[in-house]
């Protein structure tokens, strides 16, 4: 094989690995959706197998029917399957930091507009713990469709396409942008038709979570009447 070849079978094998692996995880999520618990058991690390096994013996097959040469053929399947373990790592790590936008949301939504207010972070700390017991509540399919909304959400992808459609040029993560951009991109979703129930749930959650939390009550001038720590938490 010449070197053109060999870069090429190698670019795949890095590309077309990390890419499956990746996607793995998030077909595997939409599964849990749509099929419920009989997917949502805890078996997703043998799914993974399952599949990665497959895909590994089909692209060792096709690299190995185009370069007739075996030892090539098992280097590159073993390159494709290191990358493929790691697109399912990083995946699986990016749909485990919901919690780190769900941070990011609150501080955009609730920010801190008096410099003297020591209550204002303990506030958001406590309307982060509400919202994630109450997403920790919830049925398995319904935790993994707002992580698959919180994951787009954040998105370099989604944040670049939907920036861009109005005119602005932003190449990074929710998480990452100055706070004037994140509640600009916010507003994007809010103002687009085919978008704005995205933030239209998460409001809903981050502000029933900021409202009940004792620590919000003196700013809107309730005492706690009806509502009390006890029967919220």
């Amino acid at each position: 094989m010449i070197i053109h070849d060999l870069t090429l079978y190698l670019v795949s094998s890095l590309l077309i690995g990390y890419g499956l692996g990746f996607f793995t995880v998030k077909i595997n999520h939409l599964l849990v959706i749509f099929l419920g618990k009989l997917w949502s058991s805890g078996n997703a690390q043998r799914r993974y197998v399952l599949v990665g096994g497959i895909v590994t013996v089909m692209y060792g097959m096709m690299i190995f029917y185009q370069t007739s040469n075996f030892v090539s053929a098992l280097i590159f399947v073993a390159v494709f399957a290191v990358l493929f373990v790691s697109g399912i790592k990083h995946a699986m790590h990016r749909f485990n930091e919901y919690v780190d936008i769900l941070n990011a949301l609150i501080q955009s939504l609730f920010p801190k507009e008096d410099p003297d207010d020591d209550q204002h972070d303990a506030l958001l700390a406590d309307t982060s713990k509400i919202s994630q017991d109450m997403l920790e509540s919830m049925r398995k399919s319904q935790l993994e469709s707002l992580k698959i909304l919180f994951f787009f959400f954040d998105s370099i992808f989604a944040v670049f396409l939907f920036s861009f459609i109005r005119r602005k040029l932003r190449f990074s993560r929710f998480i990452n942008l100055s706070k004037e951009d994140q509640v600009d991109y916010m507003h994007i979703w809010a103002s687009t038709e085919f978008l704005n129930l995205g933030p239209v749930a998460l409001k809903a959650l981050i502000g029933y979570s900021y409202y009940t939390s004792h620590l919000s009550w003196d700013k809107i001038g309730y005492r706690g009447e009806v509502l009390r720590r006890s029967y919220i938490n």
